[in-house]
């Protein structure tokens, strides 16, 4: 059998893409989080990143965690 060409495989890449966006607009909450699975192994097979300069949810995100100085703090506490 012959190999697939840079197209085929392109294609395939991309149905791939649609099909694991498709279930994120799911209103199954098991097809959301499935995809989401998936999507992350997909991301992480392709070794795709993104940036928190150029991700607005990351940046989002990344306002609402601790400091490290907070994390230190909350670490050294100890429970009551």
């Amino acid at each position: 059998m012959a190999r697939c060409s840079e197209d085929q495989l392109g294609q395939l890449h991309g149905l791939v893409g649609e099909q694991i966006a498709e279930l994120m607009q799911s209103d199954n909450p098991r097809d959301r989080k499935d995809a989401i699975m998936m999507g992350i192994k997909f991301l992480k097979d392709n070794n795709i990143s993104a940036s928190m300069a150029a991700s607005p949810a990351l940046s989002r995100i990344e306002k609402d965690l601790p400091s490290v100085a907070e994390l230190e703090k909350l670490m050294s506490q100890t429970p009551d």
